[in-house]
């Protein structure tokens, strides 16, 4: 193997190092970002009953710190027990009774501000939709939150969150720990690599050597030959002197051929092992890449709509900054809501909102030119992204596709269901970061809600 060739294996190796050591951080970011929403998760739940307290500020206090499956599922059957005692309640202390309560026809809603536990609750299931395996049991739970959460129910719904989150902890430490086996073997590959680099180098010494040691043979031999033909007396002497150093010579060359010979064997089968274990590296090279591509392609896609997802925007938008900054081509951003989502889901149920959302994420996909993006930025808000188009271009843009939105005929379970939307649009100003323009177009989005919905606003 060339020094070239090994520093190109070194460069793959690195660029691979590089996509795990990615891969990981989205782990991190990942993990970070489900223990913020179980620790607000715990913190809404808090002031049912002093044993399910407890329970929570354990789990508060695991969470905060580095944790592992095994601890987590510990934690499952006393939290249970203590979800579960709520339903068969003793003689309830007075701190313990659940202060203006609401009675219902399913029974007593908790106190607890349920339109914010349920935000909650589906920013969570948000997070573990990116798991395609816990995708139906996720959306299995997202349909129980479209009945009330009373205190009856609350702990079946906290028990399931629970379960679902202790599998994709235990899913995301499986995924990193293959990412470091993977790294593993590949670091050990690569030791192989500097290994036979290391004795190709000790066989050209060896080689040089052994020339070396000819060549004192020959020069040797060549003088003795000189010597003793000084020395004979008669041609019949110097004859067998000469025939004797000529014999030496002989063997001396045989000897460095056979030496020759074996390195050359020796750095044969090398070579090939060498090329045995490049084919392989290179496998798990393509192998880890693909497995990279899928990863990121599925951390930026939205698992409900199939469309990109508020990462993938909040990274475009930041692509669309530095382009707008340096060429100076006019950029607008619109942010559109479905109108009434909540009176859906609560009419027809989150199955049919789920519909709701696909439809309107496919009209929008449809519509907008191969150089626009648009993604779902969370719930039922969208974002879009127009390149190259002036204000009055983006609303009139934004007027006819929310006239196709309004126009889409929605059926569920027979019942027509009507589909509008609102919007927001305003375009790129000086000195306007990410978080300004996106502000400014909600803020036009919600004129428009105030407005009486089903329309679009510039700012």
């Amino acid at each position: 193997m060339t020094a070239t060739e090994t520093e190109n294996w070194r460069t793959k190796y690195f660029d691979s190092l590089g996509r795990l050591e990615s891969e990981q951080e989205q782990f991190r970011a990942m993990e970070a970002a489900l223990k913020r929403l179980i620790g607000r998760l715990c913190t809404a739940a808090l002031g049912q009953s002093p044993q399910l307290d407890e329970q929570i500020r354990k789990l508060q206090a695991v969470v905060r710190r580095d944790t592992n499956i095994d601890e987590l599922a510990q934690l499952t059957s006393p939290l249970t027990d203590a979800i579960g005692a709520l339903d068969h309640p003793m003689v309830a202390p007075p701190s313990a009774v659940l202060p203006a309560a609401v009675a219902t026809g399913g029974g007593t809603r908790t106190s607890l501000d349920e339109q914010r536990l349920r935000a909650i609750l589906s920013a969570l299931l948000t997070e573990l939709r990116r798991d395609t395996e816990l995708l139906e049991q996720s959306d299995a739970l997202d349909a129980k939150l479209a009945t009330p959460l009373t205190t009856e129910r609350l702990p079946e719904v906290l028990e399931t969150l629970t379960d679902l989150v202790i599998k994709r902890i235990g899913r995301v430490e499986q995924a990193k720990q293959e990412v470091e086996v993977l790294l593993g073997a590949m670091v050990g590959k690569l030791d192989e690599i500097g290994q036979f680099v290391a004795e190709q180098n000790q066989n050209q010494t060896q080689s040089q050597a052994s020339s070396e040691t000819l060549n004192k043979q020959l020069a040797g031999e060549m003088k003795a030959m000189g010597e003793s033909v000084d020395a004979a007396g008669d041609l019949q002497q110097i004859r067998q002197q000469v025939r004797s150093r000529l014999d030496s010579i002989d063997r001396h060359l045989q000897e460095f051929r056979q030496r020759e010979t074996t390195f050359a064997a020796a750095i044969r089968n090398r070579n090939d092992q060498m090329r045995s274990r490049i084919v392989e590296l290179e496998a798990e090279a393509k192998r880890l890449h693909s497995q990279l591509q899928d990863e990121q392609r599925l951390s930026t896609i939205d698992a409900l709509t199939k469309i990109p997802n508020r990462l993938a925007y909040e990274k475009r938008i930041d692509e669309e900054l530095n382009r707008w900054r340096r060429f100076g081509q006019p950029i607008c951003l619109a942010v559109w809501d479905v109108d009434h989502f909540k009176t859906i889901n609560d009419s027809y149920g989150h199955r049919a909102g789920d519909r709701v959302l696909r439809a309107v994420a496919e009209c929008f996909a449809g519509k907008v030119r191969s150089t626009d993006f648009v993604a779902r930025y969370g719930g039922e808000e969208f974002v879009m992204i127009l390149p190259g188009t002036q204000l009055d271009d983006a609303a009139r843009f934004s007027e006819r596709l929310r006239a196709s939105i309004a126009e889409i005929g929605f059926h569920f379970r027979g019942a027509p269901v009507s589909i509008t939307v609102s919007s927001g649009v305003t375009a790129l100003r000086a000195d306007d970061t990410a978080e300004a323009v996106f502000d400014r177009a909600d803020k036009a989005m919600y004129r428009a809600k105030e407005s009486g919905r089903n329309r679009c606003v510039t700012a």
